[in-house]
């Protein structure tokens, strides 16, 4: 049987993950409620240097924009960050499992804005 301390432990680091998880879920909805529906102008996902537009065509896209970073980050980090404090715990492991699965969906969803952005028609 379980010592009541670890178990006591494990079902406060499973809130945690939950929390993270909510988070992380309030995140990628917030992302598609506030991108506009239609399609964007020219303009708008034209690429910039320094606030102007480039006198010269880009020698290369770089194909990972800093919204898929943000979303990605988000959705990776705090979940990283409690699998590196559960990892010495042999109880731990199928919470580990779990989250490892729960992180698909979040890296998924960060590469696909980012490939939208970077592959976005109209940019050059």
């Amino acid at each position: 049987m379980l010592q009541s301390g670890v178990l006591s432990n494990v079902v406060i680091v499973a809130i945690v993950i939950g929390l993270c998880i909510f988070i992380d879920a309030t995140i990628v909805m917030l992302a598609k409620i506030l991108t506009p529906s239609k399609t964007p102008s020219i303009v708008k996902v034209e690429r910039f240097e320094s606030g102007s537009l480039p006198f010269m065509t880009p020698k290369y896209a770089l194909p990972m924009q800093y919204t898929g970073y943000l979303l990605v980050f988000l959705g990776v980090e705090p979940i990283a960050v409690l699998l590196f404090i559960l990892a010495p715990m042999r109880i731990a492991i199928p919470l580990i499992t779990v989250a490892f699965i729960m992180l698909t969906p979040a890296i998924y969803t960060g590469y696909k804005f980012a490939c939208e952005a970077a592959y976005a028609k109209g940019g050059r």
